[in-house]
């Protein structure tokens, strides 16, 4: 045994207020496919502060186990000792990527191709191709890729012609219906939700502005780095907030708004009072506060929410989106472990396929025992992997977010279509 590899003393106090009681064993989706304590939050904790007092730090094979943790934190929330498990986790993937274990080829591929502009162009297109000749229903209809890539392209939202921002207003004014003007905000656009989520941004903005915010959208913005913090790629996250904290400090604003939950949870380590900018505010939580004209007309689908682990765990948003849905939805159904992850995690369901599955075929379940005619979420992940595990199962029920509904609820009002242009067809569910 040797001094503290990583870990500071006070950092490896942390470990002390684990007292080993196991209430996190339920609410841990690997244990709970696996059942083993070696894929346990307390059974991790236990192998971490073992890598970081062993000179042979892998010769207990610990590795395999940390890298199966999702990261969803849902441990930290039921925790009765409040034990930073997330902390904790951060501290050692990033030392494991520096002195154990690099990333394999083909997470750092991934994390190039998601968070790099000029190949997520790329990517774009490719994949806007093949939806457009159907080639993805034939590939998976006669299995001509391997079962994870099938399943990754099932998934895949319908991509949008051009991105969000490409030909985009950087200010747009205030529609609200009584004339008030509340505030201005700023839309961070971010890589794939930019991409691949242009609807959801359209829809995030107009829902603004109809309830009195001026939404400015700032050039220059980038990837959160989300992905590159929870594959223990330190440096590379913390560039990356960097590069957004010097868009969004120099812009009068009274909040950044991100409208997914992995981002929002991501960009709240840097944007703020004490960095000097508008803080980060999911869109959720903003419109919660400060929705004043609600929608007069109410969805008649029947619908169910699934929390994403990046809103309800990591930014403690636990009734905003069912206070909104609420007001957009005449039946809104509670889904059985709503706040349990879905296997989703960012690049793990490419990483770790098999568990990632397992863990979404509970949550599928789930979701098959209610029977509702709309599922929302509010994360890209989260949502790509909800509707390829339906197609799988072959349910057809469409994955949307939080805040597509409550546009589609103020689309019954012909004042709200008159305002943003929209048809009368325009985009119903």
């Amino acid at each position: 045994m040797t001094e503290h590899q990583f870990f500071s003393t006070d950092e490896y106090h942390l470990f002390e207020e684990c007292v080993h009681c196991g209430i996190c064993l339920a609410a841990c989706p690997t244990y709970t496919v696996a059942s083993k304590e070696a894929d346990s939050p307390r059974g991790r904790l236990l192998l971490m502060a073992y890598l970081d007092r062993d000179l042979n730090p892998d010769s207990g094979g610990a590795i395999p186990h940390l890298d199966l943790c999702l990261g969803c934190l849902a441990c930290q929330t039921v925790c009765p000792s409040g034990v930073r498990y997330g902390k904790l986790l951060d501290l050692t993937r990033n030392y494991q990527r520096r002195e154990i274990k690099s990333l394999s080829l083909l997470q750092r591929v991934l994390l190039r191709w998601f968070t790099e502009v000029h190949l997520l162009k790329r990517l774009t297109a490719f994949v806007r191709l093949v939806q457009r000749t159907r080639l993805d229903r034939l590939v998976r209809s006669l299995h001509l890729l391997p079962s994870a890539l099938r399943f990754q392209l099932a998934g895949f939202p319908l991509i949008p012609k051009r991105p969000f921002t490409h030909n985009q207003a950087r200010h747009l004014v205030a529609a609200a219906p009584d004339g008030q003007r509340r505030g201005v905000v700023a839309l961070f656009t971010g890589c794939i939700m930019d991409y691949w989520y242009a609807d959801v941004h359209a829809a995030t903005m107009r829902v603004l502005r109809w309830n009195g915010f001026d939404v400015i959208i700032p050039e220059d913005q980038t990837c959160c780095g989300a992905l590159h913090a929870h594959a223990g790629q330190e440096k590379q996250a913390e560039h990356l907030l960097y590069l957004n904290l010097q868009v969004f400090r120099t812009i009068e604003a009274s909040a950044v708004i991100v409208n997914s939950a992995g981002c929002g949870a991501q960009l709240k380590k840097a944007l703020g009072t004490d960095h000097d900018s508008p803080p980060a505010v999911d869109v959720n939580e903003w419109l919660a506060d400060h929705l004043t004209n609600p929608p007069q007309t109410k969805l008649t689908e029947r619908t169910t929410f699934d929390a994403p682990c990046h809103l309800h765990h990591a930014q403690d948003i636990h009734d905003a989106p069912y206070y909104l849905l609420e007001l957009a939805c005449e039946q809104l159904l509670p889904l059985p472990e709503a706040d349990m992850c879905c296997g989703s995690a960012g690049i793990y369901s490419l990483i770790h396929n098999t568990m990632s599955r397992q863990v979404l075929s509970r949550k599928i379940n789930n979701i098959r025992s209610l029977d509702p005619a709309l599922l929302v979420t509010a994360n890209p992940g989260c949502h790509m992997q909800l509707q390829a595990g339906l197609r799988e199962a072959g349910i057809d029920i469409p994955v949307y977010y939080t805040i597509q509904v409550l546009d589609q609820a103020y689309q019954r009002d012909d004042n709200y279509r008159r305002t943003f242009d929209l048809p009368d067809n325009y985009n119903r569910l």
